[in-house]
């Protein structure tokens, strides 16, 4: 630390591993979601310990949530096409993403060497499949409003899966594959007081200029794109006046962006101080550690939907058979 800084370590849950010329303290605090994206991860202690609590609850939440989503989607295979393929992907790379977060972070502490750089790149490989799949349904959605929901494009699942699973796994070899030490024990600031803080590890990425370039420029563009689409989806539908029920396609389409990375945007918030950036961490937390449940309430609303429409047209066909006995009688 330099040497203006007061820094202690916290003992409580820590351990010194000592090499040759080297002492190495490591501690198995538990950090929070939003640790991923934060161009500055340095916060008050109190405030770690919620946000932690809130990330691995929402974390477990969103995996079992993903989980049941996907078997249901699996189950319904009469109406399975290729957005619900999406869909299932998008699900998929969520799921990863939680798993990844609920083991590596508690377990950083016990991680040496190659163990916490191949956990550190699997955690990197998820939240870039889980962004690309992002824009994936982004994509998938203009496609099918704009084309009347009727687009075809052979072979369009395995280009969209070689992109959405291809993609991240070779960012994250190129970057393994030029510099190892780019992944491994990073280093987060926990204060205690103003002046003072001691220091956590998590097995992530170790170099801030990745995460600040690559990741929230990725991300950058995932929302900006998927904000394109969404003013693109909605216009074209409020156009479309003469399609029955547009307002509940509308509805449909700002629920699902909503959940499908615009609220990582809240990340950039963080750039500012104090308490902005103390709500911005709160909210980017809670809605992106639950974001495969928001997704499954989503697809639950969107089910219940259908079956209420598919209700109300068995009774007007009804209704209309009995008008017409009553005429023939």
């Amino acid at each position: 630390m330099s040497g203006g800084d007061i820094g202690k370590w916290n003992t409580s849950g820590c351990e010194a591993k000592h090499r040759e010329n080297q002492t190495t303290c490591l501690c198995d605090h538990l950090t929070f979601f939003a640790v991923l994206m934060l161009p500055s991860s340095d916060i008050d202690e109190i405030h770690k310990n919620y946000l932690t609590i809130i990330s691995y609850v929402g974390c477990i939440i969103s995996a079992l949530a993903s989980l049941i989503t996907i078997v249901f989607l699996c189950l319904r295979k009469k109406q399975r096409n290729h957005i619900v393929y999406v869909h299932m992907n998008l699900l998929w790379a969520i799921f990863l993403l939680n798993v990844s977060f609920l083991v590596t972070m508690p377990l950083a502490p016990n991680m040496e060497g190659m163990a916490c750089k191949a956990s550190g790149t699997f955690l990197h490989f998820s939240v870039l499949a889980c962004l690309t799949w992002m824009a994936i349904e982004g994509y998938s959605l203009y496609r099918l409003v704009i084309q009347v929901f009727n687009s075809y494009m052979k072979c369009l699942l395995v280009k969209l899966s070689l992109i959405g699973w291809g993609l991240p796994l070779l960012v994250v070899c190129l970057i393994f594959g030029i510099d190892q030490s780019s992944y491994g024990l990073s280093s987060l600031k926990v204060y205690t007081s103003p002046d003072q803080y001691h220091i956590e590890f998590i097995c992530w990425i170790t170099k801030k200029e990745i995460n600040n370039f690559l990741n929230l420029g990725y991300l950058g563009l995932v929302v900006l794109f998927n904000s394109i689409m969404l003013v693109i989806m909605v216009y074209e539908i409020r156009r479309l006046r003469h399609r029955e029920h547009h307002w509940r396609y509308v509805v449909m389409l700002l629920g699902l962006s909503c959940v499908l990375g615009i609220p990582w945007g809240l990340v950039f918030f963080a750039f500012a101080s104090g308490t902005f950036k103390l709500v911005a961490v709160y909210l980017f937390t809670i809605i992106n550690s639950l974001q495969g449940f928001l997704i499954f309430l989503w697809y639950l609303a969107k089910v219940l939907q259908s079956r209420r429409s598919n209700s109300m047209q068995c009774t007007t066909s009804n209704s209309l058979n009995l008008q017409s006995s009553n005429s023939s009688i």
